[in-house]
């Protein structure tokens, strides 16, 4: 709910000229975070391979790594000519806290924006 209210707040700042809005759909999920800030390319088991750890910037770097990814399944793109070296799966520790911390902060700031 907190998402949601932030979103019509930023839409009819941006955009008065709308008026009310009703969203149709709406998503969100779990930040893939990183110790170094930067994305993962796994190679999961045979023919399972993913590429995560956006570090809450998902959408655009998504979008492209989604393509190039289907470029490499379907044998277009070597993998030595993907962006990004395989890496193993790693464990990060006390992560249901970091869980909880990244969830709570994002809701605290998307409570607090732009009414402070």
């Amino acid at each position: 709910m907190v998402h949601r209210a932030w979103a019509v707040r930023s839409l009819r700042r941006l955009f008065p000229q709308l008026g009310d809005v009703e969203f149709e759909a709406g998503w969100f999920g779990m930040i893939g975070m990183t110790s170094d800030h930067l994305p993962r390319f796994h190679k999961l088991d045979r023919n399972l391979v993913s590429f995560g750890g956006y570090n809450g910037r998902g959408i655009a770097p998504g979008t492209v790594l989604g393509r190039v990814l289907a470029s490499y399944v379907l044998g277009r793109l070597a993998e030595e000519d993907l962006p990004l070296p395989a890496a193993p799966v790693e464990y990060r520790r006390f992560r249901a806290a970091r869980e909880a911390l990244y969830s709570a902060g994002s809701q605290l700031v998307h409570l607090t924006e732009a009414r402070l």
